[in-house]
């Protein structure tokens, strides 16, 4: 009777431990301050008039219906509030941007907001985009009215203004937020400093944000662009591309001063 009390005592204990929820990831950091960022393994941009090699894989994309823009630099400021926390916000301000009709080196300027795109990185892998505090809002099939939280311009003949509006990706974290996404994946890497004070060990531990966000949904603006006045445009823009856009983009951050990872 003993023997098969016990035996039960250990079941029961077997399954609490099972169920026993994971731990919540988080953002660590060594130190309060300012926290900066800039497109991971970055390609280096030659003085004029020299062009800068094509390594799609290397740039910040963004593919919104037919349009595909990429970027070469990415710069994101931030402040880091807690020394742990679920959250990681910065504001990202692309440049060197071109829209890219072809899978080579041909290509029409494009510019992004001056204002950048805050994002509030979640440790379980979701994100989320915020307004830009600019008024510009439209409406969006399955969203309702959004405030833009990014601007794509393509200037050349009119061509194109492309919204992307506050939201999350992906949107099932709206309802689930605690579950994990894969929209943003986290990777801890330490940087070699030559400043022993602040690093004794003489590296920097630094996190490397892997975004793909999918779903991400967009309009093309504009009373005057070709893309927001022809059918074919409109048809994407209403019925499809407003929840098929992609941006996909690796940023590496760090907090000044400090050590930064994720747990």
């Amino acid at each position: 009777m003993r023997k098969t009390w016990i035996t039960a005592v250990i079941a029961v204990l077997s399954t609490l431990v099972v169920a026993a929820p994971a731990m919540a990831h988080q953002f660590v950091a060594s130190k309060l301050g300012k926290s900066a960022g800039r497109g991971y393994e970055e390609i280096a941009i030659p003085e004029k008039p020299a062009q800068p090699e094509f390594i799609p894989e290397r740039m910040q994309e963004f593919r919104l219906g037919k349009f595909r823009v990429l970027c070469y630099m990415d710069r994101s400021k931030g402040e880091v509030t807690e020394l742990s926390s679920e959250t990681f916000e910065s504001v990202n301000k692309y440049s060197k941007c071109g829209w890219y009709p072809q899978n080579d080196q041909l290509h029409v300027f494009a510019a992004t907001s001056a204002t950048g795109m805050k994002v509030v990185y979640h440790a379980n892998g979701f994100a989320q985009l915020l307004g830009n505090g600019e008024g510009e809002s439209h409406e969006y099939r399955g969203l309702g009215t959004r405030e833009t939280a990014l601007l794509i311009k393509i200037p050349s003949a009119k061509a194109c203004n492309i919204a992307i509006p506050e939201q999350i990706v992906p949107i099932k974290a709206e309802k689930h937020p605690e579950e994990e996404f894969a929209a943003v994946t986290y990777t801890n890497v330490e940087t070699a400093t030559t400043r022993l004070r602040v690093f004794p060990s003489g590296f920097q531990k630094k996190v490397v944000f892997n975004q793909e966000l999918k779903t991400l949904h967009f309009k093309y603006v504009g009373e005057e662009t070709q893309c927001a006045n022809l059918e074919e445009f409109e048809k994407q823009s209403e019925e499809a591309g407003g929840g098929t856009g992609v941006y996909k983009g690796k940023i590496i951050q760090e907090v000044a001063s400090g050590d930064l990872s994720w747990e």
